[in-house]
């Protein structure tokens, strides 16, 4: 995953993310719209099979950068709770 900058200001970003279909952008997005400040996150993908998708975060009165970095925080805590539960679960169900 390589993200491209291809727009930035204050309060807008665009980015392309090289070598991701729908699962991260979607989940970015979600993320993002729990942000009061988020005014809009969404992506498109011009073609699912020759395109990456491309990311538009709007935001007001907050940097997007700043809201941008707090989302992927908040995803990363998110994975990391999923992962040591999913751990605990499937070593309380191991078989032997």
């Amino acid at each position: 995953m390589d993200p491209q900058i291809i727009e930035s200001s204050r309060y807008e970003i665009k980015f392309e993310i090289i070598g991701e279909s729908h699962s991260f952008p979607n989940l970015l997005r979600k993320t993002l719209l729990e942000e009061s400040s988020v005014e809009f996150a969404g992506y498109h993908i011009d073609h699912p099979l020759l395109a990456n998708p491309v990311f538009t975060l709007r935001t007001k009165k907050r940097q997007a950068n700043v809201v941008m970095r707090e989302a992927l925080e908040k995803m990363l805590a998110r994975t990391e709770e999923f992962r040591k539960k999913f751990d605990q679960t499937a070593s309380d169900h191991s078989v032997e």
